[in-house]
């Protein structure tokens, strides 16, 4: 589960800066546990696949040890997929294309979520959206799915949107920083955590009072947070 789990992040770091990724982004053995806080730190709303991989969220949904079999199952044949498309992406040589990078693993990550979905229970799937919803704080927003529930503007999404591409031009800089040496690995999660700090206040100020409660109320129950590593 942790090399699921580590993919799944280097993921998400990737489609934020691609070149980093693409010219050795920190994905060795041993960093699982680090890349999912990198994961978290950078904000937004998880992929149910990272999610699933965390002990608290299991704890939380009572997964059986079938559903575990199962979903371990599905998300290495997901992984198998990353990898493949990502070959691909780079066979022509160079950086892939941000954009088609992220337009692939977002097709990837709604096959993902569908098979999910086929071994969740209805009652597990809503727990674990109302969990990604609070996991991801107003980041939840990005959703497509929140932002109809919430019945945001255009204007809303059109600020947003420059909000998302300001929050990802600061985290490429830090990636083009760690790799010409101004800045070590190990200082990254704290910077992506600053990052993902002001990008869910300033997300925070386009929601009217009303969308605010209503997004409060989409997260449920509180989720109790007990693993900080997540594998």
């Amino acid at each position: 589960m942790k090399t699921i789990t580590k993919l799944v992040a280097v993921v998400a770091v990737s489609i934020l800066a691609v070149s980093a990724f693409a010219q050795g982004f920190p994905r060795g053995g041993g960093q699982g546990g680090g890349m999912m806080r990198m994961g978290r730190g950078m904000g937004g709303a998880q992929p149910a696949a990272m999610i699933l991989a965390r002990k608290d969220v299991k704890a939380d949904l009572a997964l059986t040890d079938d559903q575990t079999r199962q979903l371990e199952d599905a998300q290495k044949a997901s992984q198998d997929k990353m990898m493949s498309v990502f070959q691909e992406l780079r066979a022509a040589g160079g950086p892939p294309d941000r954009e088609a990078m992220q337009a692939a693993f977002q097709k990837l990550q709604k096959e993902s979520d569908a098979e999910i979905a086929k071994i969740l229970k209805p009652e597990q799937q809503t727990r674990l959206k109302e969990i990604t919803i609070q996991l991801a704080g107003n980041q939840a927003i990005t959703r497509e799915d929140v932002q109809k529930a919430l019945e945001m503007t255009a204007d809303q999404k059109t600020k947003m949107k420059a909000l998302q591409d300001k929050s990802r031009e600061a985290n490429q800089s830090v990636m083009e920083k760690m790799r010409n040496g101004e800045i070590q690995r190990d200082e990254i999660q704290a910077i992506m955590a600053k990052n993902g700090k002001v990008m869910n206040d300033e997300l925070g100020k386009l929601l009217t009072e009303a969308q605010k409660k209503k997004l409060a109320e989409m997260g449920g129950k509180k989720f109790e947070q007990k693993d900080e590593e997540g594998n």
